[in-house]
């Protein structure tokens, strides 16, 4: 692609692509399938730690209990990701604070059982609401609710003790901080680094996908990434005036935006034996990037890129890439910007009647509070391991996911059970306790992205352990015959909770968003022929781009739910992929339109009939889509959009 921002032009007129079938929700069996995610050793090495270094601690300065309660803190680590450490530090903190908070919480109203019940839920709602508005990878409400429900169990005599509890909790905290940043000292651009060496891995498996049944999930995947590889360059504060290194790092990321633009305009262009050698070449990138460090050069691949028969402008493109690898001066090129946003505004912007978030974060407060209710109004000793579970089961992203946790949290449990009530009965003491919740803890993580189940089966001796080691005396009989009880109501809760209030949510908004998404489509396109100024446009693009993301998700949502709604919604599929491949088409164009008045008004016209028939479930009232002798690209996929709304839902 040249410097002067023109797209290049290209004689072709049908969009071709196959599309997949539609994606399909996973059964019951699924609960107990493991996935083939690697195990993220470091991870679970580095959460032990971050849990039971406070304990050993403690043990050092023969205060045990002191050393558990600030063990709690220890779960400010599962807040970590692969985010760039600028931004790792402040999330961390931030989530370290909203632990302590929580924890000093239930120690002040830990006798108020109305107030426990109204914190369950306000704790819930608010963490869901940040991470969904945010978009946040991660636990979710987990560790803040399950700090503030411990908490409630430990005795604080005076405020001068809650206060010390708190701060003890802090401190565990600030050492799981120091553990998660001590990667900056080795690898200080580690995680942006890894970000971008993603996106080419995942960029080449959409070259490689070109022609195929898999073009467009691979479309919507790549856009993901780099739209995941933008963020942590912009998380990163990445200062490439600066550094050579940064300006590599952001040279490679705007190359490979460059990349899909180009391969989105070309897509008929490619034949298989050129899509899989393009493909092996930007593979061959990724995997260097994944080793790229300051002044390190990597292998040249320039003779491989000079021997393809492919388009002269793809061959530039992939010998740049080559050249930043190389540490060769390259001339910037503007290519699309897959922003987010500012914290304020995304929280903002999920802040609205008709906001998924919101009602997600709503339906988890409410059923939290039930769930504490029901917990608060029996005799069970520790019953807040009730909202407990619950809070975790509620923790998955469909309704069939919801139940396959509460599956997967009752039976992991109950033998989880077992390995516990075998370690209460040996009576570790000391630094046997640190040395149980380190293995314990660092298991859990290492297995639970391969089965949630597996995973449980070692949270609930690891969480009773810290829970209850300051109560030997009560310990083995509470573990055996409590937790069992607590699961299961927890569970039902959960699901039932889930199931009743939230079993058609998604399936009620997809035909408003997908006609949403292509009136704004529309509005786009006119604006591409109209407007002049570069910054707006560039808003409206990021706008575009986020909701085609969006639709996807709860597309995915929608198969996720137990409902006849969602069953016949499964038809919009095909709009759906059609929807989705306008818009990166049109992400894709940086040339305005030249659009005569009497196209504009039809093609407004167009539009607003495809959004009315989205919305409404039944074919568009169109004859046919108007005519663009100058975009034949564009009109093929409005035609081939028109065509995917010809059915009755």
């Amino acid at each position: 692609m040249s410097d002067d921002k023109k797209s290049p032009t290209y004689n072709h007129t049908e969009i071709h692509h196959k599309i997949e079938a539609s994606p399909k929700a996973p059964g019951i069996k699924a609960a107990f399938r493991f996935n083939h995610a690697s195990s993220p050793w470091v991870r679970g090495i580095s959460s032990g730690l971050s849990s039971s270094l406070p304990i050993l601690i403690g043990i050092l300065f023969s205060h045990l209990q002191y050393g558990l309660i600030a063990s709690i803190g220890g779960f400010t680590y599962l807040y970590t990701k692969d985010e760039p450490y600028a931004q790792r530090a402040v999330k961390l903190f931030l989530a370290l604070l909203g632990v302590t908070l929580c924890f000093t919480l239930g120690s002040l109203f830990a006798d108020v059982k109305w107030m426990k019940t109204i914190l369950f839920g306000v704790i819930g709602a608010v963490s869901v609401y940040i991470f969904g508005a945010l978009k946040i990878p991660g636990p979710s409400a987990m560790f803040f609710v399950l700090s503030f429900a411990v908490s409630t169990s430990i005795p604080a005599p005076n405020l001068q003790a809650v206060f010390l509890h708190a701060g003890l909790v802090f401190l565990g905290g600030a050492l799981s901080w120091c553990i998660s940043m001590s990667g900056w000292l080795i690898n200080p651009r580690g995680p942006e680094t890894a970000a971008v060496a993603k996106a080419y891995r995942q960029l080449a498996s959409f070259v490689g996908s070109l022609g195929t049944e898999s073009f467009h999930a691979e479309q919507h995947k790549t856009v993901v990434e780099l739209r995941a590889a933008e963020t942590a360059m912009k998380q990163a504060k990445i200062n490439r005036k600066k550094s050579s290194f940064s300006h590599r790092l952001f040279l490679l990321n705007q190359k490979a935006e460059g990349l899909f633009i180009f391969v989105m305009a070309a897509a008929n262009d490619f034949n298989p034996a050129v899509s899989k050698k393009a493909q092996a070449v930007i593979e061959t990138f990724a995997s260097e990037m994944a080793t790229l460090k300051k002044h390190k050069k990597i292998r040249d691949v320039r003779e491989e890129i000079e021997e393809l028969s492919i388009k002269e402008e793809l061959r530039t493109l992939l010998l740049d890439v080559n050249d930043v690898l190389q540490m060769k001066e390259l001339k910037e090129t503007e290519y699309i910007q897959f922003s987010q946003g500012s914290v304020k505004a995304r929280l903002k912007a999920a802040f609205h009647k008709r906001s998924y978030v919101l009602k997600n974060a709503l339906r988890y407060g409410i059923i939290m509070i039930i769930a504490a209710a029901v917990a608060y109004t029996t005799d069970i000793p520790r019953s807040y391991w009730i909202p407990l579970t619950c809070a975790g089961v509620m923790l998955g992203a469909t309704v069939r996911a919801t139940v396959q946790r509460g599956i997967q949290r009752s039976v992991g449990t109950i033998l989880g059970i077992l390995i516990g009530t075998g370690i209460l009965m040996l009576e570790p003491t000391g630094i046997v306790i640190a040395l149980i919740v380190f293995v314990l803890q660092s298991t859990i993580e290492i297995v639970i992205v391969k089965n949630y189940a597996l995973g449980t089966l070692f949270i609930t001796p690891n969480a009773l352990l810290i829970a209850e080691s300051g109560h030997p005396d009560k310990a083995i009989s509470y573990f055996t015959s409590a937790r069992v009880i607590d699961i299961v109501i927890g569970s039902v809760i959960g699901v039932v909770g889930t199931v009743l209030v939230f079993k058609r949510a998604s399936s009620l908004r997809l035909p408003y968003l997908l006609g949403d998404v292509i009136r704004k489509e529309g509005q786009f396109l006119e604006m591409l022929s109209t407007e002049q100024d570069e910054e707006r446009i560039k808003q409206e693009r990021n706008k575009l781009q986020g909701e085609l993301v969006n639709l996807r998700a709860l597309y995915d949502n929608v198969i996720g739910e137990y409902s006849k709604t969602a069953v016949k919604l499964e038809g919009l599929w095909p709009a759906v992929v059609a929807t989705q491949q306008l818009g990166y088409m049109l992400l894709a164009s940086y040339e305005g339109y030249e659009l005569s008045e009497t196209e504009k008004r039809e093609l407004q016209e167009t539009f607003a009939q495809l959004a009315a028939a989205a919305e409404q479930k039944r074919a568009p009232k169109l004859s046919s889509v108007p005519t663009l002798k100058s975009y034949p690209i564009i009109q093929g996929e409005i035609t081939a959009l028109y065509e995917s709304l010809q059915v009755e839902i």
